[in-house]
């Protein structure tokens, strides 16, 4: 059980407290509440639980950070991408806390992937866009296609619409590597299929989240927080909140995990505690991020996330 702190929940918007038992959430709730339960409740010294955050995207090439690097910096789930035996490697090295949804390379280029599922690990493969185009039909496998330019995009959300059930039923994705037009934004929206985009590059997410696209994170920061800043400041900035969103919850979503992501009695376990300087609302405007401490909200706080404030910094729980 822990106490004097705060949780990100929309269960209670004010909670300060937190218990767990058998790798579940068991109570959210107030102070007096949780040493009432537990004399021996931990002290948060006003630092500030959250839902761990998902690398939704991680390419294992020479730049990706490492299984323990990942952990240390905030994250609890990563999504990897690359060949059978990177992933194996990857997952193998991880530390306790850390889970690894694995997207291995589809190999064998004679084989169907529909029949054979070369290279796929769980049903779940990674593909450039290049080889997704030169199939006859679309694989019967949880894809994560690659891709990385507006052009690649078209054709592909083009050879999505050949059967767009089948990629919806199959969960793929698309890695977009690249700053999306703003001509495809409809699209992308309308395909059902999950995107994921590293938000420290320039990308109109208010207007894909208003078309009703499905948008999870990738990150070039070592800092989570980093990425939710760079969503939330900017012409195209959204909300803090639908930010944090796109950074847990929206990721578990897109690898088949709608319950993922949030603290509430009954989830996961999930949780990462924070030092950070103090909690606001915030509304995303396109000329200033205005941020308010007025509790009459009801909304869950996140740490102030201004360019001038300091990042939060995880501590050991």
């Amino acid at each position: 059980m822990y106490f004097g702190g705060d949780v990100y929940s929309s269960v209670d918007p004010f909670a300060t407290a937190l218990g767990c038992a058998d790798g579940k959430v068991s109570f959210i709730g107030s102070d007096e509440a949780a040493k009432a339960l537990d004399p021996d409740a931990i002290d948060l010294e006003e630092d500030f639980l959250t839902p761990g955050f998902v690398h939704a995207g991680l390419v294992l090439d020479e730049a990706a950070l490492s299984a323990q690097e990942l952990y240390d910096a905030g994250f609890t789930h990563v999504h990897a991408l690359g060949s059978a035996e990177a992933t194996a490697r990857f997952t193998a090295g991880a530390p306790e806390g850390l889970s690894v949804v694995a997207y291995p390379t589809l190999t064998d280029e004679g084989a169907d992937p529909a029949a054979a599922g070369a290279g796929a690990v769980g049903g779940r493969a990674s593909i450039d866009a290049a080889r997704l185009l030169s199939e006859q039909t679309l694989p019967e496998l949880s894809l994560f296609v690659l891709i990385d330019s507006n052009e690649r995009l078209g054709e592909v959300l083009e050879a999505l619409c050949a059967d767009p059930a089948l990629a919806q039923r199959c969960g793929y994705r698309l890695r977009l590597d690249f700053t999306i037009a703003d001509e495809l934004v409809e699209a992308l929206g309308r395909s059902g299929v999950a995107i994921t985009v590293d938000p420290v590059r320039p990308q109109p997410l208010a207007q894909l989240l208003a078309a009703g696209a499905q948008v999870s994170f990738c990150h070039s920061e070592s800092s989570p927080w980093a990425g939710v800043r760079a969503a939330v400041v900017g012409d195209h900035g959204i909300g803090a909140r639908a930010a944090f969103n796109a950074a847990t919850r929206f990721a578990h979503r897109a690898a088949g995990n709608p319950e993922g992501g949030v603290l509430a009695p009954g989830a996961d376990a999930d949780i990462v505690r924070w030092q950070i300087e103090r909690l606001v609302v915030q509304v995303a405007d396109p000329r200033v991020a205005a941020w308010s401490t007025d509790p009459r909200s009801g909304t869950p706080g996140l740490p102030e996330l201004a360019p001038d404030v300091s990042l939060p910094t995880r501590v050991a729980l």
